[in-house]
Parts: C-alpha cells; sequence; structure tokens
C-alpha cells in the first residue's frame, strides 16, 4: 500500500480545437483507501488513470507514489509504467491466452524479479484470495467471464504493490455476475485493503465500493467524499442528476401561488418564505404517483402529470411521466412504484392516465438558478412549499 499525492495533473489531446482532459487535478489517495472516480465518457476519469499508470504523458504537475515521485513536468521525470511498482486490472481482462491461469497471476512477480514470492507460494496464495486456486491449471479460454476477471484481479494484486488501478473492469460481465464480482471486490478489500484507483460511469458500483467517490466533469473533481456524504448531499445539480435524482422540477412563486414548468404544485402553501424560485430534484424512488389531489398525505405536494410509459422491474415498475399542462412541452420524470401494495395486492398503472406526482419535498434537493445547492436547502424546501 502506499498514498498518492497528485499536483495540477494537466493533460491535453490534440484536435481542431485541442481537448483538456484532465484540467489541474489535485488528488490525494490515503492508504488502503479505495478511490471511485465516477462520471460519465468524456469527463476525464479514464485518463487520470492512465496518467498514474503512465500509459498517458501529462503536459503538467507532478504524480507522486508512496515516497517516489514517478512523474514531474518540471524536473524531467516520468517513469515508465513497468518502473511504476502498479497493478493493473483491465475492463478486457487482458489475460495471457497461451498462458494458464497460474502463469498469468505470476507474470507480475517474474517481471519484477521477485523469485522469493515465486517460490514462496504467493501465486496459491493470491488465488485462494479471489476464489480462484481450483482454476490455475487451466487456459483463460477454459474459464468463463466472471472467472477471467478473478484472474485479472490476482495478477494485479499478487505483487502486492503500492497501487492497484481498475479501468471499469466490471462492464463486460452479465448484470448477475457483475453484482457477484463486486460484492467480492468488496469482501476482498475489507479482508486484506489494498490502495485502489476505480474508474466506473456505474453509480451502483461507485457507491458500493468506495472508501471515498469523486465525481468528474470536464477533467475537474466536482465533488468528493464517502458515497453516502455525495449521495445524500450533492453540491449541484450535475451530481445531483449523476447520482440518481432525475426529477427535474423548476418551482417558480407567482401571484400567491408555486407552479412547476407552468403547471400549479397542489398542496404547496401559498407563501414564498423568502424564496420566490429555485429547481427541486427528486429520486424517482421517493415520490409516489396518486389518484387525484384528495389523495395527497399531510407534508406532501404534487403536480399533475400524463402517463407516458411503463416498464415491469419484477419488485417495481418504472414510470415515465409529464407534465400535465396545455402546450407544455414534454417533460419527462420518472416514479419507481412498488409492484404490490402494503396488502400483497399487485398494482398496476396504465399508460395514458392522467395522476398526481405525490412528494414530500423534505424529501429533495434544492438547487439556484445556476445548479448550485442552497444552504440548509431541505429545511428550506419544506418550509417554501408546504409551511
Amino acid at each position: 500500500m502506499s498514498h498518492v499525492s497528485v499536483r495540477r495533473l494537466l493533460k491535453n489531446f490534440g484536435g481542431k480545437p485541442p481537448t483538456v482532459a484532465v484540467d489541474n487535478l489535485d488528488l490525494e489517495i490515503e492508504d488502503g483507501e479505495f478511490l471511485v472516480l465516477l462520471g460519465p465518457s468524456g469527463c476525464g476519469k479514464t485518463t487520470t488513470l492512465r496518467c498514474l499508470a503512465g500509459l498517458e504523458q501529462p503536459v503538467g504537475g507532478t504524480i507522486t507514489l508512496g515516497d517516489q515521485v514517478v512523474f514531474d513536468r518540471e524536473r524531467g521525470i516520468d517513469l515508465t509504467p513497468d518502473k511504476r511498482f502498479i497493478g493493473m486490472v483491465f475492463q478486457s481482462y487482458a489475460l495471457w491466452p497461451h498462458m494458464s491461469v497460474r502463469k498469468n497471476i505470476a507474470y507480475p512477480l517474474k517481471s519484477r524479479k521477485l523469485k522469493d514470492e515465486l517460490r514462496g507460494g504467493r501465486v496459491e496464495e493470491t488465488a485462494a484470495l479471489v476464489d480462484c486456486e481450483r482454476l490455475l491449471d487451466r487456459l483463460p479460454a477454459e474459464l468463463s467471464g466472471g472467472q477471467q476477471q478473478r484472474v485479472a484481479l490476482a495478477r494485479g494484486l499478487v505483487a502486492q504493490p503500492d497501487l492497484v488501478l481498475f479501468d471499469e473492469p466490471l462492464s463486460n460481465l452479465d448484470a448477475r455476475l457483475r453484482d457477484q464480482v463486486r460484492a467480492e471486490l468488496h469482501d476482498l478489500h475489507q479482508r486484506k485493503p489494498f490502495t485502489a484507483v476505480f474508474v466506473t460511469h456505474d453509480q451502483s458500483e461507485a457507491l458500493a465500493l468506495g472508501t471515498r467517490m469523486a465525481i468528474m466533469n470536464s477533467g475537474h473533481i466536482v465533488q468528493m467524499g464517502t458515497p453516502r456524504a455525495v449521495f445524500e448531499d450533492p453540491v449541484d445539480e450535475y451530481v445531483a442528476g449523476f447520482t440518481g435524482m432525475s426529477n427535474r422540477l423548476p418551482c417558480e412563486y407567482v401571484d400567491g401561488r408555486w407552479y412547476a414548468h407552468g403547471t400549479e404544485i397542489i398542496g404547496a402553501e401559498p407563501r414564498a418564505a423568502g424564496i420566490r424560485d429555485f429547481v427541486l430534484r427528486l429520486r424517482p424512488e421517493k415520490v409516489r404517483l396518486a389518484i387525484d389531489a384528495a389523495d395527497l398525505r399531510p407534508g406532501e405536494a404534487g403536480v399533475a402529470v400524463n402517463v407516458d410509459d411503463v416498464e415491469f422491474g419484477g419488485l417495481h415498475l418504472d414510470v415515465m411521466l409529464s407534465i400535465a399542462a396545455p402546450g407544455a412541452r414534454r417533460r419527462e420524470l420518472h416514479a419507481r412504484v412498488s409492484t404490490f401494495d402494503s396488502s400483497r395486492t399487485p398494482r398496476s398503472v396504465e399508460r395514458g392516465a392522467r395522476m398526481i406526482l405525490a412528494f414530500d419535498p423534505i424529501d429533495g434537493r434544492m438547487f439556484d438558478c445556476d445548479g448550485r445547492a442552497l444552504t440548509d436547502a431541505k429545511s428550506a424546501a419544506l418550509t417554501a412549499l408546504v409551511g
């Protein structure tokens, strides 16, 4: 394990115009920390990972692994990947097809001439850690995708590197295997901590695996913290949207009433409480569908919506909605409704129905017109909308 320090890292790609992939990035990763870089394609997360690995050459900044500077533009230091004591786990597994599992796992030890570890059972010990010791004499082609990814993980860990880098390693697995390998990786890090950077665009992976998670956009880290802190308290609309607050309601106070997209918000308190416009973000799991205004519960507000589509998800229905207002443009909202009610009676929602999207404002997050989170947003939302 090793502490990682990144200072003012800058990476450009040529073109017309040139692209700034990583923009003066500062980052500290503690010993044994599992840091997840989360963001959409093009946000800079993979380029950051490749700079740490030595696979991309930054145009500025410094990278320090432990007490060794591996990159410093001003001093002319740029160690090649084989001279950085790192392990890598790739999206495509990248196993040698002609080598047995045993030889694939042993490759980092052999390339670093760690003869004592080769003779001392390190390969077998590491294979046992990821539950692939029974596969040591097979070839990669004889393994399932999940088994190949376990072998790739063992290869990345066997030399006990200062840093392990994961480049979207679960994205090629099917849904069941992805969940299984994710759980195994989390358990492994809990049992035997190692310093890691994990790149993904999947928020469920970031929330499950990260000691900390960093949301990236345009080469910057927008927000970094524990998964719970980032999930519950996003600093802006970009982070809110990327961590599942997909429902966006611009709220405006006009002539003593609250409106969203020009439609009156039912049940809202007719006073501004010092705030006259804001954006309310809500998760699909934190809203419900009511038959009409009389069905609203105490403390709830609601807005009339049309049911555009209904998808069956097993234990839930994914209901796509749009604001029901004359001449209004289509506004996609999303409600995730339990398939069964409390009496175990099956629920159904009909496409084309007109309903009320009901919500408790305290479950939302408020943002100003520039997309920044408002101070004490939850209590402000409750005061502004329902008094």
